[in-house]
């Protein structure tokens, strides 16, 4: 089953529209900096910084009366057309990043939409390492080198970057300033609850794992 995951990164502040995300599709929306309200249908959320909700129904994320960051990630079927995706419409929302991926290749019939927050110590190390399934990091504060197949980036903050889940990652902090990231995965519903997370060299196994992980989703996908 082809997909397409997307981020967008919504900067709201005084005068700002209320930006609408319509039609059919998984969304996680996370809140990065401030405070939003995310009104789905006829309710409203409030949503302070570093916390998320996850919803299948079109959302309208409005100013919450400071500045803030609104990262909204959605998981729609590759055959879904937007004629206007929000950030051909509103001057305040960015398109970050959008990636296909193939649910067929995660081994398993049901899924989850998982987003979590990953903080490192100065000069933290990932291991080298795998995933059970794909996904789109952003980086909140600090920066991180991330090798992928022997090619090195350097992600700083408010940059997003996709990792294919099967792909050989090592991955390290600054040495400097305290680094952080939020990411939306998909993955087979048998990890639930648990750790996503493979490291490629057995040595590597018993090494001390310093980085702190905060939970913030986990919702099965009702994808037939």
């Amino acid at each position: 089953m082809a997909y397409r995951l997307r981020l967008s990164e919504c900067n709201l502040n005084i005068g700002s529209k209320n930006i609408q995300f319509n039609g059919d599709g998984f969304r996680i929306v996370f809140v990065s900096e401030g405070t939003a309200v995310i009104r789905e249908v006829t309710s409203d959320i409030k949503l302070n910084h570093n916390s998320a909700i996850y919803s299948e129904k079109p959302l309208e994320i409005i100013f919450g009366g400071i500045k803030s960051v609104v990262l909204i990630w959605e998981l729609f079927n590759d055959s879904y057309t937007h004629n206007n995706p929000p950030y051909e419409i509103y001057s305040e929302v960015t398109n970050k990043l959008e990636a296909e991926i193939n649910l067929d290749t995660l081994g398993d019939y049901k899924y989850l939409m998982r987003c979590d927050k990953v903080a490192f110590p100065l000069g933290g190390i990932a291991y080298t390492h795998t995933h059970k399934g794909p996904g789109i990091r952003y980086l909140l504060s600090g920066s991180l080198d991330v090798t992928v197949n022997g090619e090195t980036s350097n992600i700083l903050p408010n940059e997003a970057w996709f990792e294919t889940g099967p792909q050989h990652v090592y991955a390290s902090s600054s040495k400097t300033v305290a680094t952080s990231f939020v990411r939306v995965m998909i993955l087979p519903v048998s990890v639930k609850g648990l750790k996503s997370i493979e490291y490629v060299l057995k040595e590597d196994n018993n090494k001390p794992k310093l980085q702190q992980y905060t939970m913030f989703i986990d919702s099965d996908l009702d994808i037939k």
